[in-house]
């Protein structure tokens, strides 16, 4: 049988320091076994990727506002005149002037608003834009023409035989059409292809200035001289249709690339003459212009 005994503090005393070494790594190896005995108990741990960071999609709704700058032409025609000289002095007296057309193209600059709504790859809007604009039609013509005035008796009474007297006159006109500025309200209607570019189509209601002005002279050798003036400007309200590309290249800044049909309708005026001779004061000169015209131009917005 063996004894079992309590170590006394003196005993241990007499161990001195290798007693505690090996009473400390029998603890140590008894809570190691035991934290390995939980650790083998607890269910093992799963692990999952987080998700990539993924920036939302790009979407075209919302307000905007803009500059555009670009360039305007007319589409086709000339300035068209008549009269009513026939009429009043008879077509022997008629001085035929030879007439030359100009159509001049010009910049346009102006500023837009307008809204976005986009429905999956649809986007759906409605756009205003006002615009200073430099178009120029013009018909002129000038010619010089000589007349045989009639005949009277020299000095003498007669004596000295008739002589003919000529007289040379200077014929000048120009009739011009200017368009001084335009604008329009629009509806778009556009598809997006990609993330961030949008092709669309766009038409509506345009309106615009449009002047007209008459100036036709007359002078002879004699000193006599004739001016027929006309002037018109009035505000024309008409159609545009049109389309273009546009790409944001920042989640708030878009640029495009647009063109622009318009057709203001027709406009003109009428030339009176300055003056009191009665017979002159009957006569008419007219001038008009149907004021169709393109526009191509480059824009940049800034969505709100």
């Amino acid at each position: 049988m063996h004894n079992l005994r309590l170590i006394g503090f003196s005993e241990c005393k007499g161990m001195g320091m290798r007693g505690f070494a090996i009473a400390g790594a029998g603890l140590a190896l008894f809570v190691g076994f035991a934290s390995g005995a939980w650790a083998a108990d607890l269910p093992e741990r799963s692990w999952t990727k987080a998700p990539p960071l993924v920036a939302p999609a790009f979407n075209w709704s919302g307000f905007y506002a803009g500059v555009n700058v670009g360039g305007g032409w007319y589409d086709g025609g000339n300035v068209t005149t008549s009269s009513n000289v026939i009429s009043i002095v008879g077509s022997d007296n008629v001085v035929r002037v030879p007439v030359s057309d100009s159509n001049q193209a010009g910049v346009t600059a102006g500023g837009l608003v307008g809204y976005n709504y986009q429905i999956d790859k649809v986007v759906l809007g409605a756009e205003a834009d006002f615009n200073s604009a430099d178009l120029k039609s013009s018909r002129s013509g000038s010619t010089i023409a000589v007349f045989d005035v009639g005949h009277f008796g020299g000095r003498g009474g007669g004596f000295g035989g008739p002589r003919a007297t000529t007289v040379t006159g200077n014929y000048n006109f120009q009739n011009t059409s200017k368009i001084d500025w335009f604008g329009t309200v629009r509806g778009r209607i556009g598809f997006v292809p990609a993330e961030r570019l949008l092709i669309y189509a766009t038409g509506g209601l345009a309106y615009g200035q449009v002047r007209t002005n008459i100036a036709n002279s007359e002078a002879f050798s004699n000193g006599v001289s004739r001016l027929w003036l006309g002037d018109n400007s009035d505000v024309r309200v008409g159609w545009t249709a049109g389309g273009g590309l546009e790409y944001a290249f920042t989640n708030n800044w878009a640029l495009r690339g647009e063109y622009l049909y318009l057709d203001l309708g027709g406009s003109g005026t009428t030339a009176t003459f300055q003056g009191t001779d009665p017979l002159q004061s009957q006569i008419r000169y007219n001038a008009s212009r149907d004021n169709r015209f393109s526009v191509a131009r480059a824009a940049l917005s800034y969505r709100f």
